[in-house]
């Protein structure tokens, strides 16, 4: 019966011993979360641009809600005086933003590169890609500054294509787009000046 004693004294003060340096082992917690627990922000080249949205950003979503999605800088000090009230971060290269006078989203753009659509076409590809992605687009429309461009539409969502200097009249199946815009509930102007 001694050695069953002095067998389980030893086996307590060493199950005691094992664990982690800060005392006696204790049963596996799951950390807290502390309050620099952030989301993580999408790689620009993740973004999907869909009608009415460009990744997880949607056209109508407050300032707020825009700024709380990590990937947009709230009041931004423009040129020759302008204050935006929203910009894309600088990694988002090739993305702009319109809001409306209480912050709202009104528009969103893509001059460059960066992201496409579900379908793989972007800035840079050709309007007989858009149209074999896109069958359901509008034909070739003055759009923008008298410039060529067409529209798909989902419900009261739109994404624009513009096809950079081009008209109605010259727009060929190779030219390429420029400029997309994504809108709700008003279609797409392709167009963006001044402030």
């Amino acid at each position: 019966m001694r050695r069953s004693l002095a067998g389980a004294a030893a086996l307590i003060l060493l199950l005691a011993g094992c664990g982690n340096s800060d005392g006696p082992s204790t049963s596996p917690t799951t950390p807290a979360p502390t309050s620099t627990t952030m989301t993580a922000v999408p790689d620009p080249a993740d973004l999907v641009v869909r009608p009415g949205r460009i990744g997880g950003v949607a056209v109508g979503i407050s300032q707020a809600a825009a700024v709380d999605t990590g990937m947009f800088d709230a009041d931004v000090d423009g040129v020759e005086g302008c204050t935006f009230q929203l910009q894309w971060k600088k990694q988002y290269v090739g993305l702009d933003v319109l809001t409306d006078e209480d912050g709202n989203i009104t528009s969103l753009g893509v001059t460059e590169g960066g992201p496409k659509t579900s379908a793989d076409v972007g800035v840079g590809s050709t309007l007989a890609e858009i149209q074999a992605a896109y069958p359901d687009a509008t034909n070739p429309a003055e759009l923008g500054f008298g410039q060529a461009g067409v529209i798909q539409t989902l419900g009261d969502d739109h994404i624009g294509f513009l096809f950079g200097d081009t008209t109605v009249a010259s727009v060929k199946p190779v030219s390429k787009v420029t400029f997309m815009e994504v809108t709700s509930g008003d279609s797409p102007q392709l167009m963006r000046s001044g402030c």
